[in-house]
């Protein structure tokens, strides 16, 4: 007798479709932060931007604030990713309920609302604040390096190359002037018919290895001893071991050590878990507000953590 299996019929319709929040589980991020955008987020500054009555009616501003700040959650940066993302995953259909904007309608609203997607940082401090997730008192700083987006003001045009090829040929001949320079100094240091690379005499023979070897442990051996013994001598004196003591107890306590529970994981989770490693956008100004949509993203996750939101 075979086994009966559950049946899997590929073609079978579905005569009521479900609604969006069955597509993932109750517990999910992506309700949370579907939620946060529509009740919890002041976004009157975007939504004040679509007063026009004429044209094809656009995407709901929230549904697309949504969007970026659940793909930045997931570590998903690019508008292409995000599109595709709509288009193939439950979860962020369960953001936009079945609608699938293309990379460059996702691209242009991210630009043209990309100050204001900024200034939501500090809203989504304010809810971490509430939720009892920050703590004023100590500001740590520290710094980290991510790719950027090179200019296309910096992209060699033909002009530029023109100008720039006599600067490169005097260049190159500088070059090979400095390498006839240093092979005739090397020859005169090494000899015409060495390299300046070949192994010692002494690590060739076997013998004289040998008692080089033993010469280098005697040295070592001996400049161990001198400094035990001097350092005995400075550890006698109650001022030293004083000091030594201070030393070891501020350490302990230096604030500068807070820093690996503050600020350098908050780095290793952006880069690391959530894949940030290099800005799409170019120019300073969109860089700040690039970076403050990735902390945004950071901090709604501990967020929704505090929340109970664990997937």
């Amino acid at each position: 007798m075979s086994k009966t299996l559950r049946s899997w019929d590929v073609d079978q319709r579905l005569l009521l479709p479900p609604s969006v929040g069955e597509l993932v589980p109750a517990g999910h991020l992506v309700h949370f932060v579907r939620e946060t955008a529509r009740e919890s987020l002041d976004l009157s500054t975007i939504l004040g931007a679509y007063a026009e009555e004429r044209g094809y009616p656009p995407y709901h501003p929230v549904m697309m604030t949504a969007l970026l700040l659940y793909a930045y959650c997931q570590g998903v940066y690019s508008s292409r990713r995000i599109e595709r993302a709509c288009e193939e995953r439950m979860d962020f259909r369960a953001i936009t309920a079945h609608q699938t904007p293309d990379f460059r309608t996702i691209a242009e609203f991210r630009r043209r609302h990309l100050k204001a997607l900024g200034a939501l940082f500090g809203q989504v401090l304010a809810l971490c604040q509430e939720a009892g997730l920050v703590k004023l008192g100590h500001v740590a700083l520290d710094g980290t390096k991510l790719h950027a987006n090179a200019s296309k003001h910096k992209a060699m045009s033909y002009g530029r190359m023109k100008k720039a090829a006599p600067e490169r040929a005097a260049e190159v001949a500088k070059w090979f002037a400095e390498a006839e320079t240093t092979g005739e100094a090397e020859d005169a240091e090494y000899g015409a018919d060495r390299r300046g690379d070949e192994l010692p005499e002494w690590v060739v023979d076997k013998v004289k290895r040998l008692a080089k070897m033993r010469e280098a442990m005697a040295a070592l051996e001996a400049e161990a001893a001198a400094q035990a013994s001097a350092t005995g001598s400075r550890t006698g004196g109650p001022q030293t071991r004083a000091m030594a003591q201070r030393l070891k107890r501020g350490g302990h306590r230096s604030r500068y050590r807070l820093r690996k529970q503050t600020v350098e994981p908050v780095f290793g989770q952006i880069k690391a878990a959530r894949g940030f490693r290099q800005f799409l956008l170019r120019g300073l100004e969109q860089v700040r507000q690039e970076w403050n949509l990735v902390c945004m993203a950071h901090n709604l996750l501990k967020l929704a953590g505090a929340c109970g939101v664990t997937r």
